[in-house]
């Protein structure tokens, strides 16, 4: 995946009461630029229109109202929406919808938190979908085409989904190197088993399914 440039500052996490890191900053940079970018099967613009749903504005059509659910109230995501959007948009476009709003939320979430004002949505970036969707792929038990296997990833049909969600985890978790070393830590910041306290606590309270 060509990991598109940083098209943004991302004012509010500079300016933010506390101290972000630096890898963090550029990480939501890069995320955000991404966003705007073209997919497999949405172009720039029309990804924009995504994450402008999942936040409340211009939810026209099945795939934006489901975007617009997965955002405000993602427990209650059951198979039958995400088999609507899919009936309407298809598996490339509602797995790519997925990987927006998720980082988006995620994006969100930590301005949030941080009690900074959300960024604007990014201008597209021109040129239409690049049609890279994964093939062979069948519908398992997260509603969605994902390859075998004993962790399967959700967002695989389209690779460059799939790849911009994998590059906020360093930042925002841990590596898989780092997952894998249980005397990992930050300096200065939380150690594995702080961090794994953590996300274990947030996945119970949001009613992570997976």
């Amino acid at each position: 995946m060509i990991v598109p440039d940083r098209v943004t500052t991302m004012s509010g996490l500079a300016n933010a009461q506390v101290r972000v890191r630096d890898d963090l900053i550029e990480m939501a940079e890069r995320s955000f630029a991404a966003i705007a970018a073209p997919g497999g099967s949405l172009s720039g613009e029309e990804r924009v229109r995504v994450a402008e749903a999942a936040r409340g504005s211009n939810v026209n059509g099945r795939l934006q109202q489901f975007a617009r659910h997965l955002y405000s109230s993602p427990a209650t995501v059951a198979l039958e929406h995400v088999r609507y959007a899919a009936s309407d948009a298809g598996d490339p476009q509602t797995v790519e919808t997925i990987g927006i709003v998720a980082r988006l939320s995620a994006l969100d979430r930590l301005h949030t938190v941080l009690g900074v004002d959300l960024e604007p949505l990014p201008t597209p970036q021109p040129g239409l979908a690049t049609g890279e969707i994964a093939r062979g792929l069948k519908r398992r038990r997260g509603h969605v085409p994902m390859p075998p296997g004993p962790i399967p990833v959700s967002l695989d049909l389209v690779p460059f989904e799939a790849e911009a969600f994998q590059a906020m985890f360093g930042p925002l978790y841990m590596t898989e190197e780092q997952m894998g070393d249980p005397l990992f830590a930050r300096d200065p910041g939380l150690n594995t088993p702080q961090l794994e306290t953590i996300a274990a606590r947030i996945s119970m309270l949001n009613e992570c399914f997976y």
